[in-house]
């Protein structure tokens, strides 16, 4: 025999699961953190490292800032980024296989500036992120020294500047 919930009970269960976090929070990267080893393939299939020559990492989770991060680096010149150190890094995780294989991954290909896609959630669970923003951070020497969020084009070049 089942045993019977009240109502009531069964309205603060529903509210308790709901109200859970969907896994456990992520720990964001402050200044000072070292930046975690992200294995990363670009949109051509080749290893994208982020090594001690990269300054600024672009990180996108979400698609409109994609779009302003596609449209800003489309308008920079062949070879600045990889010169500025300047690497950029989106979350594709939560897209369906055949929205990527069918519609994403030809358009990425067709950029000129590699894009370090993170397929599994877990690659970048500890970069900060912003609803509807782009999060910038900042490197020196493998380690964090700035982080920025960007929702406009101004914003985002601006936060492209080498640090002083």
């Amino acid at each position: 025999m089942k045993p019977k919930i009240s109502q009531r009970v069964r309205r603060a269960l529903y509210l308790a699961v709901a109200l859970l976090p969907l896994g456990s929070p992520a720990a964001t990267l402050e200044p000072g953190a070292p930046m975690p080893v992200l294995a990363l393939s670009d949109q051509h299939d080749k290893p994208l490292v982020l090594g001690p020559s990269t300054r600024v990492v672009l990180f996108t989770a979400e698609k409109p800032p994609n779009d302003l991060v596609i449209k800003v680096l489309s308008a920079q010149a062949a070879g600045s980024l990889e010169q500025r150190g300047i690497v950029y890094v989106a979350d594709i995780s939560a897209m369906p296989a055949v929205i990527t294989k069918l519609f994403a991954m030809p358009k990425l290909r067709e950029l000129g500036f590699p894009v370090g896609l993170a397929r599994e959630a877990a690659t970048v669970a500890d970069l900060p992120r912003r609803p509807g923003s782009v999060s910038i951070l900042h490197l020196r020497t493998g380690r964090v020294t700035n982080v920025q969020f960007a929702q406009t084009e101004a914003q985002l070049l601006q936060a492209m500047q080498p640090a002083p």
